[in-house]
């Protein structure tokens, strides 16, 4: 994807939706943040490329 933060802001909202429903262990918005920024990063070294659908077959 062209928007990293995109990215980033897509994987930090699904981890606090995950933790949402497990009152027992929280995540903070930030901490959702960073983590993202550090999956992204790990896709990345891979060599994995996180595109949207349009951007990989043209509709």
């Amino acid at each position: 994807m062209d928007d990293p933060h995109q990215v980033n802001t897509i994987i930090a909202t699904t981890v606090c939706a995950f933790f949402k429903g497990h009152p027992d262990v929280q995540i903070a918005t930030e901490e959702a943040k960073l983590l993202a920024k550090q999956i992204t990063e790990a896709l990345n070294e891979a060599g994995l490329q996180i595109a949207a659908v349009n951007e990989i077959t043209p509709r």
